[in-house]
């Protein structure tokens, strides 16, 4: 199964190398606010107009919380509104947590970009998700705060 999961992670990354500006976000923080506190850290690449005016990003984290640390993969779509000060984008995707037992997750995603220079920026995001597992689900909200640096 994880051999499944890394092989999609690679073909979503490798369509999306071949289009537009490539940017990675490389240890972000995710403190989990409900239903309690969790800590994440994480490392995704991805590209801009990659489907059309849409970005892929795809990455992998370990998480903490609730007396263990699990590690978890993930890709989804982003979508850019870009402006001369502020950045906003919004978007969604999917996610596995490999744990004792192994969770799905899908996700939203809405964020602010905040500019530094043209390559480097630091970004805060507010991360909706509903999660299935062991027959259950579970909602989610997390906030995410990290840089995100441009290549090319």
């Amino acid at each position: 199964m994880k051999k499944l999961l890394l092989f999609v992670l690679v073909a979503v990354l490798s369509g999306a190398f071949a289009q537009g500006r490539l940017f990675g976000e490389v240890a972000t923080g995710n403190m989990s606010l409900v239903p309690g506190f969790g800590l994440n850290v994480s490392a995704r690449m991805g590209a801009e107009n990659a489907l059309g005016p849409l970005a892929l990003r795809g990455g992998f984290g370990l998480q903490t919380g609730g007396g263990g640390t699990v590690f978890e993969i993930g890709a989804g779509v982003l979508s850019f509104i870009r402006s001369s000060s502020l950045d906003f984008y919004f978007g969604g995707g999917v996610g596995l947590v490999a744990a004792g037992t192994t969770t799905f997750a899908i996700n939203g995603a809405a964020g602010l970009e905040l500019p530094a220079t043209r390559d480097f920026n630091f970004f805060v995001e507010l991360q909706p998700a509903l999660v299935f597992a062991s027959g259950g689900s579970n909602f989610v909200l997390g906030v995410e705060f990290g840089p995100r640096l441009y290549f090319r």
